[in-house]
């Protein structure tokens, strides 16, 4: 964080002080009141619980913004109390203060599937070049919002941050914090229906995106090939909409797309000119995030032929459809993060790809995807996702867990042999099942979300399939 006076922020945000004195620094700030806290920090009293200054005694320079200074109590030398009418208000002031005390390119990067993947690229290929700020890891939610925004400091040369939908409203609040000035939306298909009552209202919620651009400066750079983002998605009056994918629409349109060693190779056509491009990883999906990836860095001042050879060169982070050699040698597509409709498709896709290329057995390990709820459009995307591994006639198809149950049932009724489908519920029944198959010549996609996959029987199947997992494919 950029260090300001209390006198600085006052000016933005008023309010009256009613204890403590002086003009301390400061350099961090909470919305909630904790028991731990470090010198210099500006509290905004969200919560409203009671605060015992006295916890806080041996810190120095405290100041708590409130509207229940009746709640603070026992306050020492080192705090300042500032009163304020609406503390919610207040705070949303100081974080619009905050944010415009930078003028930098801020990236903001949504969609069902694919954000981390094209952060880490968008965020790789920046940073030789530049000082650069980004989300951790997939760690995207609203909670650390103001952690990343505050991260942004005079070194800070650019932002990218994943911003991804929960509930109505909780994209347009990401924008409000971060007010990205380059924006993708990546693809939408069905997620969150948790938290969202129906598909559409998830699709709509992913299209505020869009919405309170400056028409004129801020750039939109969309999946020219993605059917609900032309559904929901509008574009009237924004003179900046850059398209990526497939389609003769695309200003970044990619052909001739083809598995290579270690990834994907393609023909990147863009202003006339032909490149070929190289992303690791396999599957088409990082061929979509390498073509906003590369839109995004030519925005920014990289060179394309420069942001082309970075991107050859990619770290993805683990567990993102990562290959690992399994025990005695099977593959394994490990994509465990988490997991949602699109990526457990695009993993169908990865599996069916690479075991028909190289001759091999296709397994698929699929479990519940929890941001779907459990509601009748839930039951019907899993059925959807049964449908489409019968359609791709995937050899063993092992279902864990009864909320996923749908899926094989999909998959039944669309024709899969009974035989090919099995459904567990531990990890000692998983390995039970796929022991036979664990040798060379089979491809295994572990799609089955992290939360299931800390449970103490996943992680020992997931030891005896992957031994070597804990020095495999760490970030550095």
């Amino acid at each position: 964080m950029k260090s300001l006076s209390l006198n600085e922020i006052l000016q933005q945000i008023g309010g009256e002080r009613l204890h403590g004195t002086g003009n301390p620094i400061i350099k961090h700030v909470m919305t909630r009141s904790k028991k731990e806290i470090e010198d210099h920090t500006l509290v905004f009293h969200l919560d409203r619980e009671r605060i015992r200054g006295r916890y806080w005694q041996d810190n120095e320079s405290i100041v708590i913004v409130t509207d229940s200074p009746e709640q603070c109590t026992e306050l020492g030398e080192h705090i300042v109390l500032i009163k304020v009418d609406a503390v919610k208000e207040i705070y949303w002031k100081f974080v619009d203060y905050y944010r415009n005390l930078f003028d930098l390119p801020v990236i903001g990067i949504t969609g069902t599937c694919g954000k981390t993947s094209t952060k880490e690229m968008i965020k790789q290929i920046l940073q030789e070049d530049f000082h650069v700020k980004a989300t951790w890891k997939s760690m995207n939610s609203k909670s650390v919002n103001l952690r990343y925004l505050l991260g942004i400091d005079d070194q800070t040369d650019v932002a990218v941050f994943e911003m991804p939908v929960v509930y109505p409203g909780y994209l347009r609040v990401s924008c409000r914090y971060f007010k990205p000035r380059i924006r993708i939306l990546l693809n939408i298909g069905v997620h969150h229906l948790a938290d969202c009552e129906t598909p559409e209202e998830y699709m709509k919620a992913k299209a505020e995106i869009a919405e309170d651009m400056d028409p004129v400066n801020d750039t939109l750079i969309l999946n020219a090939d993605d059917d609900n983002i032309r559904k929901v998605v509008h574009t009237d009056g924004l003179q900046r909409v850059i398209y990526f994918g497939k389609s003769e629409r695309a200003d970044y349109r990619a052909s001739r797309i083809r598995y290579a060693d270690g990834g994907m190779q393609f023909v990147m056509h863009v202003q006339g000119e032909s490149h070929e491009v190289f992303v690791p990883g396999y599957g088409e999906y990082n061929v979509y995030n390498a073509l906003a990836a590369i839109a995004a860095v030519v925005l920014v001042g990289v060179d394309l032929r420069t942001a082309i050879k970075r991107l050859a060169f990619i770290r993805h982070v683990e567990e993102h459809m990562e290959f690992k050699t399994g025990v005695n040698g099977c593959t394994v597509i490990d994509d465990t993060w988490n997991s949602s409709t699109l990526s457990t498709l695009s993993g169908l896709h990865v599996l069916q790809d690479v075991s028909r290329s190289q001759g091999k057995t296709a397994i698929a390990l699929l479990g519940y995807i929890p941001q779907l709820g459990e509601g009748e459009y839930a039951a019907q995307e899993y059925a959807k996702l049964g449908e489409k591994a019968a359609e791709m006639d995937i050899d063993l198809l092992v279902i864990v867990g009864e909320e996923a149950a749908g899926i094989g049932k999909g998959a039944l009724e669309a024709g899969l042999d009974p035989r090919k489908v099995l459904f567990c519920t531990t990890g000692d029944e998983l390995y039970e099942m796929v022991s036979p198959y664990l040798h060379d010549k089979a491809v295994i996609l572990l799609e089955i979300t992290h939360r299931v996959m800390k449970q103490p029987t996943f992680a020992a199947f997931k030891q005896k399939l992957i031994p070597d997992q804990a020095g495999v494919g760490k970030e550095e």
